[in-house]
């Protein structure tokens, strides 16, 4: 865990607990963790994986990739119509990051 993505979720004023529900998740899969584009970015051997993404309505995990996974429950939704690979999953509690943690 790093200091710079501690200092992001304790500035958060809406989706810190989703956040800090997420995070261990994110590096128990054995992924690295920065801040990229001012939002913590999730990554292995220097490849951009995911980043969380504070929207008004809810926390976004958007995958970079998300149209190369395979998504049994139908969890990852598409970004908007513009948008071909990129795929987030979006979430409103902390239980709720909880329910599909293993998912992610």
């Amino acid at each position: 865990m790093t200091d710079k993505v501690n200092s992001y979720i304790q500035r958060s004023e809406r989706w810190s607990a989703e956040m800090s529900e997420l995070r261990p998740v994110l590096l128990g899969c054995g992924l690295t963790e920065d801040i990229k584009w001012g939002k913590p970015c999730y990554g292995i051997d220097g490849r951009n994986i995911a980043i969380m993404q504070e929207m008004k309505g809810f926390l976004a995990l958007m995958f970079f990739k998300g149209a190369l996974l395979d998504d049994p429950e139908g969890l990852l939704e598409s970004q908007g119509p513009n948008s071909h690979s990129a795929l987030r999953m979006c979430f409103t509690s902390p239980d709720e990051v909880a329910r599909h943690s293993d998912a992610v």
